[in-house]
């Protein structure tokens, strides 16, 4: 036996079309793997071809056909594309006799197929982490998953650390598909920088500005506006797609990160004054008809939970009604216009119908429009689109900024919101050293704890300092102590997660990536 395989024509002749070594049975289907390299070739295209149950791998030595041989043997094989790899080598290794190597090949391919999948295996494992108790698989994105800017912030930090480099829109691609390489960084200087997303940037800053604007008597405000144009563009770049298609579920999911911790603060202080915040459990105290001196209510320290929750509310009634979607769905950047134009029109009209004083200034209809200011910047794909938004953001926020302003807080707050809109529409990326990108990462990935807890430091644990330290020195203990409390509660619950991740069943498998690649 010689361990050829002829197959016989209608004429009665054989024809060899291969060795039984070369042949493997692939999804049900019986793949040539001789029959498959002289189809590239009649294809222009000079490869060789090994593989096992598991899939086909293809060598080339031309990376400019790699893409090519790909969609040849996906057509020719009938198999799907994530069972079909295509990588690019410098040379064929040869035996004495000339003829490619195929031992050699399949050693690499089992060897690439075990890093790739461990690789993929570990950024699945990071996914699980991050969306556990959801049931997470190869075959989903981070978008699919309802994955919200929190999330965003803790899956970036995690695939940091396993050295994942993200490609540009990487929320909206498979597990299987991401980039599994480790980050390869040029010498000189940009090994010396890392660019980080602009939005990440622009929360750590706003979480720093609302700390400080807590604690210090020449508050530096801005924050906390930051932070609702935050809202609105992680809305429209992570949930849109949901709620353009009436899937609630996935774009209200996010939520119940922000509101658990919530109530368990509401449960803490409900024990601490033996009374029910009512105005704090249906999330209306910003509203200003409960008092918090009277502990009807949390202090107005928690009015962006409520109006974050409010908003959310907000959207899920714009988007409810079929038509109201559909509309959406065929001009969503000239819709969104409209929400901004109707959010505009509450801002400056309903002050005047709800008359509350000063409070107003934690009201829904209050900040709403930033929000919509937001929502509009992940939704402007287009030069035009971005300069129409520029223009709009320069009449209304310099209007308030320069002509409704009391003090000059005033004015920076509403200029400090335009540079972080202009910095969403125009800068996608901001250029750190990588020390301090770690540390802003650290402190954005944080944020919500530390607006949770911060000002726990300075009235609960170091009251009696006040009085005995110099105000310099307390302000600073205040501030670091609050961001130092928020990062270890968020690291803390980073820990549980892992381990009741770990602890759980195995999250699903997906499909192989398909892939062209260089060796």
């Amino acid at each position: 036996m010689t361990g050829d395989i002829a197959m016989r024509d209608e004429d009665g002749f054989y024809r060899v079309v291969g060795r039984k070594s070369r042949f493997a049975k692939v999804a049900g289907l019986r793949i040539g793997f001789d029959i498959m390299e002289q189809v590239l070739a009649e294809a222009g295209i000079a490869a060789a071809v090994v593989g096992d149950d598991h899939g086909l791998q293809a060598y080339v030595t031309d990376a400019g056909d790699a893409n090519r041989a790909l969609q040849v043997l996906v057509e020719a094989s009938h198999l799907p594309a994530s069972l079909v790899t295509v990588r690019t080598r410098s040379e064929l290794p040869r035996l004495a006799s000339g003829k490619v190597d195929y031992a050699v090949l399949g050693e690499e391919m089992l060897a690439a197929r075990e890093t790739s999948r461990a690789a993929v295996l570990s950024v699945l494992d990071a996914y699980a982490g991050v969306f556990y108790p959801h049931t997470v698989s190869r075959n989903d994105s981070f978008v699919s998953l309802g994955g919200d800017s929190l999330r965003f912030l803790q899956l970036t930090m995690a695939l940091d650390r396993l050295g994942v480099e993200l490609p540009e829109g990487w929320e909206q691609r498979r597990i299987a598909e991401l980039d599994i390489a480790p980050r390869v960084t040029a010498p000189g200087r940009s090994a010396e920088l890392r660019a980080l997303p602009t939005d990440l940037v622009l929360r750590a800053i706003a979480i720093l500005l609302v700390v400080t604007h807590h604690e210090m008597l020449w508050p530096i405000p801005g924050g906390s506006g930051v932070m609702l144009l935050l809202v609105g563009f992680s809305l429209a770049r992570f949930q849109s797609g949901h709620f353009l298609a009436g899937n609630f579920r996935h774009a209200l999911r996010p939520a119940v990160n922000v509101l658990i911790p919530y109530f368990l603060i509401i449960a803490t202080y409900a024990l601490a004054w033996q009374t029910i915040p009512w105005a704090s459990i249906t999330l209306t105290g910003n509203f200003g008809y409960a008092e918090p001196e009277r502990h009807e209510m949390l202090p107005y320290l928690y009015w962006f939970i409520e109006a974050y929750a409010q908003t959310l509310l907000v959207f899920s009634l714009i988007f409810a009604a079929p038509q109201v979607r559909s509309l959406a769905r065929a001009r969503p950047f000239a819709f969104s216009l409209v929400l901004l134009a109707l959010a505009v029109t509450a801002r400056f009209s309903l002050p005047f119908v709800f008359d509350i004083g000063n409070r107003q200034i934690f009201t829904l209809y209050w900040g709403l429009h930033l929000g919509m200011f937001g929502w509009c910047a992940g939704l402007a794909g287009k030069p035009a689109q971005r300069i129409m938004l520029t223009v709009i953001a320069a009449a209304v926020l310099g209007y308030l900024a320069f002509w409704e302003t009391l003090w000059i807080g005033t004015t920076v707050k509403y200029l400090t919101i335009f540079s972080a809109l202009m910095a969403l529409l125009y800068l996608p990326r901001i250029p750190l050293p990588v020390r301090l990108g770690r540390l802003v990462t650290l402190i954005a990935v944080s944020a919500f704890p530390v607006y949770l807890l911060h000002r726990f430091v300075p009235e609960l644990l170091m009251p009696e300092a006040a009085g005995l330290l110099p105000a310099p020195l307390f302000h600073l203990l205040a501030i670091s102590g609050g961001l130092a409390v928020g990062i270890i509660a968020n690291r803390t619950a980073a820990e549980l997660r892992d381990v009741l991740g770990a602890l759980a069943p195995a999250r699903g498998t997906g499909g192989r990536a398909m892939a062209a690649e260089t060796v």
